[in-house]
C-alpha cells in the first residue's frame, strides 16, 4: 500500500471517534479524550453560541463524547456528548425536555402537560434592570418555610375584592383608611387599644351617643358635653 493510501486510510479511521473525557482544562475550555489507552492532547469542545450571544456548559471527566478530526488537522473537535450506562438519560419521553444537575436540582418542561418545573436545591436569584412581571390566568401562590420580605422603593399596592391577613399584624407607621365602595367603614371584632388619643370629626357611639350623653356634675347640675 502506498503512503498516500495509508495516510488516507488513517485519516478516514480517525475522522469520527467515540471516547471518554480524560481531563478538562476549564481555563481554556478544552479537554483530553481517551480512546482506550490512547489519550489525545487538549481539544476544544463545541458550544451553542459564541459571538454576540455566548453560552457555556463545560464537559466533565468520564463523559462519553463524539470527536471529529477534519482531514489535514492533527487534532480534532469535541462535537457532542453521548449517554452511557454509567450516566443514562434523565428522561425517556418525546414530550419532556429535562436537565438534571449534579447537586440534584432539576429543570424540566412537559409540553404535553404544559408544566414547567424548576426544583432548585439552593438559592434562586433573579436580577433585572427593568420591570419584572408575573401574570397567571389562575392562581399564584408563594410559600416560605421561614420569612417573606418585600422591600419597595416607593410604594406597594395590592388590589383584590377581598384581602385577608391571617396572624398577628404589626404596622410600623401610620394607618390610613381611604374609603372605597364600602363607604370607608372599618370593623374590628376584637379589642382596639391605643396608647394615644382617639379623635373623630363625627360622632362617637358606645351603645349611646357620647356627644348627646348627659351626666351629673358635682354641684348636682346636668351638663351635656359640647
Amino acid at each position: 500500500m502506498s503512503f498516500q493510501l495509508a495516510e488516507l486510510q488513517r485519516q478516514f479511521n480517525t475522522l469520527v471517534r467515540i471516547g471518554t473525557v480524560h481531563s478538562v482544562n476549564y481555563q481554556n475550555n478544552t479537554a483530553r479524550v481517551a480512546f482506550g489507552t490512547v489519550v489525545t492532547d487538549y481539544l476544544p469542545w463545541l458550544t451553542t453560541r459564541a459571538a454576540g450571544n455566548r453560552t457555556y456548559d463545560s464537559l466533565e471527566v468520564d463523559e462519553q463524547v463524539f470527536v471529529i478530526t477534519p482531514p489535514g488537522q492533527a487534532l480534532g473537535v469535541i462535537v457532542g456528548v453521548l449517554n452511557q450506562t454509567k450516566f443514562p438519560a434523565p428522561e425517556h419521553s418525546s414530550e419532556i425536555q429535562k436537565t438534571v444537575y449534579k447537586d440534584g436540582s432539576v429543570i424540566s418542561y412537559d409540553r404535553a402537560a404544559h408544566v414547567l418545573t424548576a426544583d432548585i436545591k439552593g438559592d434562586v436569584n433573579v436580577l433585572a434592570t427593568g420591570n419584572i412581571q408575573a401574570e397567571a390566568q389562575k392562581d399564584i401562590s408563594a410559600k416560605a418555610g421561614a420569612a417573606v420580605s418585600v422591600d419597595a422603593g416607593t410604594s406597594a399596592t395590592i388590589t383584590a375584592p377581598t384581602i385577608t391577613l391571617n396572624g398577628q399584624t404589626i404596622i410600623n407607621g401610620s394607618l390610613s383608611q381611604g374609603g372605597g365602595s364600602n363607604g370607608g367603614n372599618a370593623s374590628f371584632k376584637g379589642t382596639l387599644h391605643t396608647t394615644g388619643d382617639i379623635t373623630t370629626d363625627s360622632d362617637v357611639k358606645a351603645h349611646v351617643s357620647l356627644n348627646s350623653h348627659t351626666h351629673s356634675c358635682r354641684e348636682g347640675r346636668t351638663q351635656s358635653p359640647g
